[in-house]
């Protein structure tokens, strides 16, 4: 998945962290103050949700680019049709082969720009669900883990202390979708 978390997730994080910063600076003057940190992309991309949802979007993404390929081939055979017929076709009839490849040439276009559309949709749409049940995982070991917040690394620039929960994260993500896609995963 893109190393662009979606700004929606980032949003919900950093509320919680502005929220979470205050109380911890409060409570961190008293003694057993437990700060956290989970690397956000690391669980997106290591669990086994994050994984199927990677191996679905390249499914679609394979099964748009064929869609794509077959127009590109059939203008193609156009073209080359049309540069073998040039001599002997009549002015009318060039034309009419050029406005079906211009035709053809516009919906190739389109396709490729309503597949990125609906390929960043979907990948967003996944993003923001698996994202959802890492904060569920991370409210759930806060809570039962005494922790005082729970931050997103990658807006940690300094910390002296703190615990990375990322693997618990995954593997708590993983025992509520234990499957793992089927085939490659990187």
């Amino acid at each position: 998945m893109k190393k662009i978390v979606s700004a929606v997730a980032v949003m919900m994080f950093l509320a919680a962290m502005a929220v979470g910063a205050r109380t911890a600076m409060a409570a961190s003057q008293g003694a057993g103050a437990k700060i956290g940190f989970v690397d956000l992309q690391r669980a997106l991309n290591e669990s086994n949700a994050g994984k199927a949802a990677k191996t679905e979007l390249q499914a679609l993404m394979t099964q748009m680019q064929k869609a794509i390929d077959k127009k590109i081939a059939r203008t193609e055979a156009l073209k080359a049709e049309l540069g073998k017929q040039s001599l002997v076709l009549s002015p009318a009839a060039k034309k009419a082969k050029q406005a079906e490849i211009d035709k053809l040439t516009k919906e190739t276009r389109d396709l490729i720009n309503s597949s990125n559309v609906e390929m960043q949709k979907k990948r967003q749409m996944k993003e923001v669900a698996i994202l959802k049940q890492i904060k569920s995982v991370i409210d759930d070991i806060g809570s039962k883990e005494h922790y005082l917040v729970i931050l997103p690394a990658d807006v940690i620039l300094y910390s002296k202390g703190g615990s990375e929960v990322t693997d618990e994260v995954i593997s708590r993500l993983n025992q509520s979708s234990p499957t793992a896609p089927a085939g490659k995963t990187q």
